[in-house]
């Protein structure tokens, strides 16, 4: 399949056409499968048929999610026949509750995926279908459904609809409050979530309280060190920084660099992973590192020890992820400037990084 819809059209079998409440056969009514509402449009394939208020909409949701979802949702769709066995109705039903979870988890990825890239209307089509199958396997009050939820809330935060946002987060913090035993990372998903929608419309205080309140949860669930708290700490920086409260951020920027830099430097030295991240963690680290670099460039200098930190530690994400490795030695260059110049040629750390770029030129 094409993720653009504009190369996919030009292949027999699919296309877009106009429909009409008239048009529907009776008792059926067309709804829009990205928003609930009434559809005027028909994205048809070989695949099947998903109906669109408009053809943005529909654009959309082929390119935000449905482009990898067609080719798998045909068999999870089809009616159980009834004259099947219950045996045989058992086992199939079985089938399709794993299929569908396998479409939960893959539809979150893509969705956060580009939730990070900033394409946030792309995230929204991802996190519909992973909050629908979400439903259709766990019900519709589950706690499971809280990670799209909160995919939703943020997505629609990215498009500063304060309002849908608020709607999403409701949903969410109903679903936690209603469950016997809700896990910590949740909580802690949940705080951040409320966290950045404060944030965006410049309520500082109430960002700064769930902002720590998901630092408090992930530490219980972690530890303050691992690498999924780092983001609170940021994000909590982040406004401090916004209220010009420069050394508080920088204080918690930091504690990003830090934990980043020990993760990282672990990998190398002891040859295995601690955690096994996920694409979209590793790239909004990425932008936390390039974030906290502009700041510490700002406020302290491009040549102060602590920015060749930054460097250092930015580039060592960036070979990790194993994306921009030209910037990557660039980073690592400037960190062994700067280390030169403080540290002296024969300190650990330039003498680290200088075998970094080493290997990097062979």
């Amino acid at each position: 399949m094409h993720a653009s819809w504009a190369s996919q059209a030009k292949v027999n079998g699919f296309r877009m056409e106009s429909v009409s409440a008239l048009s529907a056969p009776k008792g059926v009514k067309f709804i829009c499968d990205l928003t609930g509402g009434p559809a005027n449009v028909a994205l048809v394939t070989p695949m099947g048929t998903k109906y669109y208020g408009s053809k943005q909409e529909a654009v959309i949701s082929w390119e935000g999610i449905m482009h990898k979802l067609m080719p798998l949702i045909g068999p999870l769709e089809e009616k159980t026949s009834s004259i099947s066995s219950e045996e045989e109705r058992v086992k199939r039903d079985k089938i399709r509750k794993q299929g569908k979870k396998d479409l939960i988890t893959l539809t979150h990825n893509v969705a956060e995926s580009f939730l990070v890239q900033g394409q946030y209307d792309l995230a929204l089509a991802g996190a519909v279908q992973s909050l629908k199958y979400a439903q259709e396997v766990y019900g519709k009050d589950s706690i499971e459904l809280v990670p799209a939820y909160l995919l939703l809330a943020q997505s629609s935060l990215g498009t500063k609809n304060f309002r849908q946002t608020q709607e999403y987060l409701g949903y969410a913090n109903w679903s936690v409050l209603q469950a016997s035993n809700p896990s910590l990372k949740v909580k802690s998903q949940l705080e951040r979530t409320f966290g950045k929608n404060f944030a965006a419309q410049g309520k500082f205080q109430e960002a700064s309280q769930h902002f720590a309140q998901d630092i408090y949860w992930m530490s219980l669930e972690s530890g303050p060190e691992h690498v999924d708290a780092a983001p609170g700490y940021f994000h909590l920086a982040s406004v401090f920084d916004a209220q010009n409260r420069i050394e508080s951020s920088l204080a918690l920027y930091d504690k990003v660099v830090d934990i980043w830099y020990k993760y990282l430097t672990t990998i190398r030295v002891a040859g295995e992973k601690t955690q096994q991240l996920e694409a979209a963690q590793c790239e909004e680290s990425l932008q936390m590192l390039v974030t906290i670099l502009k700041a510490r460039e700002q406020f302290l200098g491009e040549n102060h020890i602590v920015t060749g930190e930054a460097q250092f530690t930015l580039g060592l994400m960036r070979l990790l992820i194993g994306k921009d490795k030209n910037i990557a030695k660039t980073n690592l260059s400037a960190a062994q400037s700067i280390y030169m110049t403080h540290l002296g040629p024969d300190h650990p750390s330039t003498v680290d990084v200088g075998g970094l770029l080493e290997l990097l030129e062979q």
